[in-house]
This record gives C-alpha cells, sequence and structure tokens, in this order.
C-alpha cells in the first residue's frame, strides 16, 4: 500500500514539475489592449539605450505592434504562443532554436524561437537595423526624424514587401491594420 501510494505520489510531483516547467506566461489569453502594452513595455526597454538606440533609429512602436499583431494573431499563434515568436522570422540555422510550420514539418527553415517576447522584438528591430533588403526603410526612417521630427509607421510600411512572400499584399494589409487602429485611438490607449 505504501509503495503505491509512493508511486502515485511521484507520477503527481513529476506532473507537476512538467506543467510548471511548460507553463509559458505569454501564452495565457490576453487582450489586443494588454498585448500591445507587452509590446510597448519591451519596446521602451529596448529603446532606453539611447547610444544604441538614438532617436532617428528607432521604428515606431506603432509599426511594432501593428506587424507583431498580424504575424502572432495577438500573440495569440502557436509560434508565439510555444516560441515567443512574434513576427516570424525564420532560419535555415539547425542549430539556432526553432519550430517547423506545421503544414510543412519537412522544410528547410523553422520559425525562429525566443525565450521572452522582449528577445524576438529586439531582433525585430535588428533585423530591421542591418540586413541589406531594409537599407530603403533605414533611409526613410532617418529622412522623416531629420524633416519632420518623428517618424510614420503608415508610411515605413512600405518598405517592408521584403518581409513577406506577399510583397505589395503585406505592405497594404499593414496599412489597413495601422490605418484601423489609429481611427479606434488604439495607440493612444496602449503607448
Amino acid at each position: 500500500m505504501i509503495t503505491n501510494r509512493k508511486y502515485y505520489m511521484q507520477k503527481a510531483l513529476i506532473l507537476l514539475v512538467f506543467v510548471l516547467l511548460s507553463f509559458n506566461t505569454n501564452a495565457t489569453e490576453i487582450t489586443n489592449n494588454e498585448f500591445a502594452k507587452r509590446i510597448n513595455k519591451c519596446v521602451s526597454s529596448i529603446y532606453a539605450d539611447k547610444e544604441q538606440y538614438p532617436k532617428h533609429k528607432q521604428i515606431p512602436v506603432e509599426l511594432i505592434i501593428a506587424q507583431a499583431a498580424h504575424e502572432s494573431a495577438w500573440g495569440k499563434s502557436r509560434f508565439a504562443v510555444e516560441g515567443n515568436a512574434l513576427f516570424g522570422v525564420r532560419t535555415w540555422d539547425e542549430n539556432v532554436p526553432h519550430m517547423k510550420a506545421k503544414g510543412a514539418p519537412d522544410a528547410e527553415w523553422g520559425v525562429r524561437i525566443y525565450r521572452s517576447w522582449c528577445h524576438s522584438i529586439k531582433d525585430y528591430i535588428d533585423i530591421l537595423e542591418r540586413h541589406p533588403a531594409y537599407e530603403q526603410f533605414r533611409e526613410e526612417l532617418e529622412f522623416q526624424y531629420k524633416t519632420q521630427g518623428n517618424a510614420e509607421a503608415i508610411t515605413l510600411v512600405q518598405y517592408l514587401g521584403a518581409w513577406s512572400e506577399q510583397g505589395q499584399q503585406y505592405i497594404h494589409l499593414l496599412q489597413s491594420i495601422i490605418q484601423s487602429l489609429y481611427q479606434q485611438d488604439f495607440f493612444k490607449k496602449v503607448t
């Protein structure tokens, strides 16, 4: 009898440890406002390093929120929940932690896994800051800051066609999302 009890206690303990280890704080159901506030908090902490991210290099948080919302279904996609991947960043390097798309388990690439949403956002910012495909994006970002004192998400998005295989359709989709969120005064509530 004691052996059975000990056996079940060990199984219960193992199950509890498994549940605790696999629990992802980002996986809880959150509202769109909570999602955007988390994104904004990460962006603020990243941009606190003014030496690495002077004002003229800061991507508008509205663009980051809109693109993350689209790419991760407001943080509810499998990639966001299980891998903290908010932007669908692909990797072809088997040594980089990644997840395969359910519809493409044999693909040569996977979606990169991150330790947190903030790490995903930092990688997104770094990609836009250094990848050759986004040189015009960087030039426009700097131009807008120099001429207007700020940068506009709605115009910058036109330089993100390389982010998606959809190209122009992707740009139009992101512009629609940003316009809709501005019309709802969404960004005023979360930034």
